[in-house]
């Protein structure tokens, strides 16, 4: 039986008995360090290593401890928050330095590790409260929060170090929430606001109690016909609304489409979005990502052909794509092209034949794979031309 993968030993050299680690482990300085230029220092070294995973199998284990380090970062960083959390580590037990040295044994068990940030010193964040962690996105963690004044529920999304690292990112984000609060649709999650308090920007969204349609799948297996076809109409009603804004996903897929206990479905996800800015301004200069500009964008199960070559030229054409591989995994289980490396994966997209959905499940129709055929079509000329063109022919099935 393989061993289960350890990313805080394979890659940090935390064993076993020391994880989750405290602040000051994670980032392998003594405990209690007071120099902010050792702590950031440390933090930037720790981000540099875990970089180098991100294109491997174990990508999702690297952008979870590269979240973490970058929380870990601004925590101790932040004169209050460090002592808080200083206070709330000596209370537990004695830290000897060898304990914040990775690799380096200790002779007594380490303390009890802190609570994850979003719990300590009240969690507070501006006017709103944060509860729990609902998950982690390239761009950063999504909290569960409350506003302190009107007691409503919100996600508030805290965008990572590096998606925020320059002047230039800053503006595309302030330029990008702009139109984004323009989104009002209902399977869409709406943005009610965007701030930034103590170098941490974040932007509150609209708070939609479910589930991610990948852990659907996870649990249950693939969906019955009826199912999807409800499924993907609506995810294509949302995203149809979004294009007409100009605002094209680049990252559908199964867990960035949620689903509540009505089986209303709702889209997420839209950190990577690309803001066609020539179309609402004509102003070629203010083309819009939240991220870098030259990082590939996307998952390569659903990636267009064309958005492998350069995400930054893509329309609402890579999204149709996208939501045609999300349907075929909600039908079979699987994505149209599940290779064994990414390489492989932007290959097929390009060059293999396009999957029969019928061939891998009797009892999909044939409108549907018809349906299918045409989504995912090579050229993206060669797609339907819209959103509304999707659903047309799904409310015909």
């Amino acid at each position: 039986m393989s061993q289960q993968f350890d990313p805080y030993h394979e890659w940090l050299g935390i064993p076993a008995s020391e994880q989750p680690p405290n602040h000051y482990r994670l980032l392998g300085v003594p405990a209690f360090e007071e120099s902010p230029t050792v702590i950031q220092n440390a933090a930037d070294r720790q981000m540099a290593h875990l970089r180098t995973f991100q294109m491997g199998k174990h990508s999702a284990e690297s952008q979870k401890l590269l979240n973490e380090v970058a929380a870990t970062r601004l925590c101790l960083l932040n004169p209050d928050r460090k002592a808080a959390y200083d206070i709330h580590l000596r209370a537990r037990a004695p830290v000897g330095p060898s304990v914040c040295r990775p690799g380096v044994p200790h002779s007594s068990p380490p303390p009890p590790p802190p609570p994850p940030i979003a719990k300590k010193d009240n969690s507070i964040l501006g006017e709103y409260e944060l509860l729990d962690q609902l998950g982690s996105g390239g761009t950063g963690p999504v909290y569960k929060a409350r506003h302190r004044t009107m007691g409503r529920i919100v996600a508030v999304k805290i965008l990572s170090p590096e998606a925020t690292s320059t002047p230039e990112l800053i503006a595309r984000f302030r330029r990008k929430v702009k139109i984004l609060a323009q989104l009002n649709h209902p399977n869409l999650v709406t943005a009610y606001d965007a701030g930034e308090r103590d170098g941490q920007h974040y932007l509150i969204m609209e708070y939609f109690d479910s589930r991610d349609l990948a852990a659907v799948l996870k649990q249950h297996g693939p969906l019955s016909v009826r199912h999807v076809i409800s499924y993907v109409g609506w995810a294509a009603a949302g995203l149809g609304h979004a294009h007409a804004q100009a605002i094209y996903h680049r990252n559908v897929k199964p867990s960035n489409l949620l689903v509540d206990k009505q089986g209303m479905i709702k889209v997420i996800g839209l950190g990577l979005a690309r803001v066609d800015f020539d179309v609402l301004t004509s102003a070629a200069s203010m083309n819009a990502e939240i991220t870098a500009p030259r990082r590939a964008l996307g998952t390569f199960d659903y990636m267009a052909p064309e958005q492998a070559v350069d995400a930054r030229q893509v329309d609402h054409r890579a999204d149709i794509y996208a939501l045609g591989c999300t349907m075929c995994e909600l039908l079979t289980g699987h994505p149209p092209y599940p290779g064994k490396s990414q390489m492989h994966k932007v290959l097929a997209h390009r060059s293999q034949p396009i999957p029969s959905l019928r061939s891998l499940r009797g009892d999909v129709p044939m409108a549907l794979d018809a349906l299918f055929q045409s989504m995912l079509a090579k050229r993206r000329e060669d797609r339907p031309p819209s959103m509304d063109e999707v659903i047309r022919k799904l409310q015909a099935i």
